[in-house]
């Protein structure tokens, strides 16, 4: 999905002293249940095995990660979710320039699921998208990522980030972090783990 932001025409303010800077953002606010239920339902049974990012070629299954996943475009769940990336941009201070997002995904965990500390991107030259059928997405890089969990039926399946650990796990609840974070999630123990996943892109580091 292509979108157009002036969150990047900030003043720099040269008396701010070094800080750490925020490493996520969770807003106040979380996805209402009916709407946690209408996406988790456009996914249907069609799930298919997660894979990782391989430099070499396609991308393909790895032992880091044992998932079911599935991909979806839909107009609403982006319109749903933009207005939250430009507050958590905005209010964590991050300033990306974010101008579209890739194809949202809908994990599911089973019992003994899990996917090991991996980066979604690191927004830099060489990890960008080289496909020009996506125009939007065509030389952009991940910089942003986002997590909202589908249910709450549970145990285990914990979202840790680097830095960040025992994140809410209310149905509803958004996590925004930079790509190149290092997160993991822990292997579900009872039940299934249900969340929605999305990447929004800008052009790389420079």
């Amino acid at each position: 999905m292509d979108y157009n932001d002036n969150l990047n025409s900030h003043e720099y303010d040269a008396d701010k002293q070094l800080t750490e800077g925020l490493g996520m953002w969770v807003p106040d606010e979380r996805i209402p249940v009916d709407v946690c239920n209408k996406i988790l339902e456009s996914a249907s049974e069609d799930f298919g095995p997660g894979t990782v990012v391989n430099n070499d070629g396609p991308n393909q299954e790895s032992p880091i990660r044992k998932t079911k996943v599935h991909f979806g475009n839909q107009q609403w769940v982006y319109d749903l979710v933009w207005p939250y990336m430009q507050a958590a941009n905005l209010n964590a201070d991050w300033h990306f320039n974010i101008s579209a997002a890739e194809d949202y995904q809908v994990g599911k965990y089973e019992v003994g699921m899990f996917y090991g500390v991996h980066l979604d991107g690191n927004g830099t030259w060489g990890s960008r998208r080289i496909d020009a059928s996506k125009p939007n997405l065509h030389n952009k890089a991940r910089k942003l990522s986002m997590t909202v969990l589908l249910n709450d039926d549970y145990e285990g399946g914990d979202l840790n980030l680097f830095g960040y650990e025992n994140l809410k796990k209310e149905i509803g609840t958004m996590c925004f972090f930079p790509s190149f974070m290092p997160h993991e999630v822990t292997p579900v123990t009872k039940g299934t783990r249900y969340s929605l996943v999305m990447w929004f892109v800008g052009r790389p580091w420079y």
